[in-house]
């Protein structure tokens, strides 16, 4: 039985170097397609001194691309635990820049906390990952029935490079496993399914006509002279109809949805920070429409991302939305003769995951969070997506589980984490490995 207590003491004893550590990545600017620096020059040196495991590459997945991910695994007796983070961050713009209170890529400490761009999403998690490894080293232990992945692309959805092309590397090396954790940002909370989200445009066709004919657009004239649609049609009108639909249809969605984890405020303690409402949301992105000043608008076009629960699917929503729109187009003079134009998943479609809430690993790590906090653990989900979808796609169950959240600041001005949340995280994992790997 390994001394945890000792673990925890050495986690405490190198507060300020895995303090350090983790400005010192920030200070990487591992933007999403420019992650080989960081990985290649920090990362894998780091790992390369001062991890034990068997087997470490700097993995290449594109030959057309400078973007290596890192593997590291040490085999065993039975089928092993999957370590999963991504280095890459979401770029700062400048129009942002003015909103940070120092260089994003210069982190400073404040009130006991990192701020710095991708401190909680998720060098913080990435972190913990590697420290946790070091302190049980620091007691004799060493890397079994356990792999590692930091990977890039995931901001993007580049998992063909990223997480599933590591994975799959891993896999073909060998490799089992039973289970993955993801250090995401989930304020330590075990998410165990998270939402879906794609993209959809909807296009209205108008008819232009001179804006000093707007009058005889909206008013009866006198018989004989031409008014409404025969003299023209405000596509922006029309689509900002369409849009306040597609506000109702939202709400009414999550007020009648129910969800184990997801919007119920966690299991089972009510406390988590993923907030009320059973994540289906309809954000309108973009809006266009018109092409000259002085004509009415004869086209329109909005684009909108659409999350969803998992029990709903992503055929369902597409399902929903479509008919929505086309009952109120039935309605509407020109519309329905008219009809928009509807097109899913443009750029991107990122399905859900899910895991039971009963899972033999799911249970032990619960057990290792209350043990560690002494605190109840917290059930909860993800409104957002993150890769560890396309690991269930390749066979292996998990959870998303890390320091930091989506409150932190996470893709916006003064992001930051806790170092008493980065300390902790630390303590958990090293305490799960070991009850996990053995």
């Amino acid at each position: 039985m390994h001394n945890l207590k000792k673990v925890d003491e050495w986690i405490e004893d190198h507060r300020n170097e895995i303090t350090n550590f983790c400005c010192k990545l920030i200070e990487y600017k591992s933007i999403t397609g420019f992650e080989e620096e960081v990985q290649k020059n920090f990362l894998f040196p780091f790992i390369e001194k001062e991890l034990d495991f068997e087997y470490k590459e700097l993995y290449y997945a594109s030959s057309k691309e400078r973007r290596p991910n890192i593997i590291c695994f040490s085999k065993g007796e039975k089928n092993g635990l999957l370590l999963n983070g991504h280095v890459d961050v979401v770029d700062v713009p400048e129009n942002q820049l003015s909103r940070w209170q120092s260089n994003p890529w210069s982190p400073i400490i404040k009130d006991k906390k990192i701020f710095g761009r991708g401190a909680s999403d998720m060098k913080g998690g990435i972190t913990c990952m590697l420290w946790a490894i070091k302190a049980l080293q620091s007691i004799g232990w060493r890397p079994k029935n356990l792999g590692l992945e930091l990977v890039v692309g995931e901001e993007h959805m580049d998992h063909n490079i990223g997480t599933t092309a590591a994975t799959k590397r891993l896999l073909d090396n060998g490799c089992k496993f039973d289970f993955c954790l993801s250090l995401e940002p989930t304020n330590c909370e075990i998410h165990v399914e998270s939402c879906g989200t794609f993209d959809f445009e909807v296009i209205v066709e108008g008819k232009e006509t001179h804006t000093a004919n707007r009058n005889v657009m909206l008013y009866p004239q006198r018989l004989g002279i031409p008014c409404g649609d025969e003299v023209g049609v405000d596509a922006i009108s029309k689509i900002i109809d369409i849009v306040r639909v597609l506000q109702k249809l939202e709400r009414e969605t999550v007020i009648n949805l129910r969800n184990q984890v997801i919007g119920v405020g966690g299991l089972p303690v009510p406390l988590d920070l993923q907030g009320l409402g059973a994540a289906f949301t309809i954000n309108v992105s973009f809006i266009e429409g018109g092409s000259y000043i002085a004509s009415v608008a004869g086209n329109a076009k909005i684009t909108c991302q659409c999350y969803y629960p998992p029990q709903i699917g992503y055929e369902e929503t597409k399902k929903l939305i479509l008919e929505t729109i086309e009952s109120y187009s039935k309605t509407d003079s020109w519309l329905k003769n008219h009809p928009p134009q509807l097109t899913f998943a443009k750029r991107f479609h990122w399905p859900p995951y899910q895991t039971d809430i009963g899972h033999p690993a799911v249970k032990i790590l619960a057990q290792v969070h209350e043990k560690v906090t002494r605190k109840k653990v917290i059930f909860s989900g993800n409104k957002g997506v993150n890769d560890l979808t396309f690991l269930q796609k390749l066979g292996i169950s998990g959870v998303t589980y890390g320091p930091g959240n989506i409150f932190m600041n996470i893709h916006g001005p003064n992001e930051y984490i806790p170092i008493d949340q980065l300390v902790e995280g630390t303590k958990i994992l090293a305490h799960f490995l070991t009850t996990y790997c053995g």
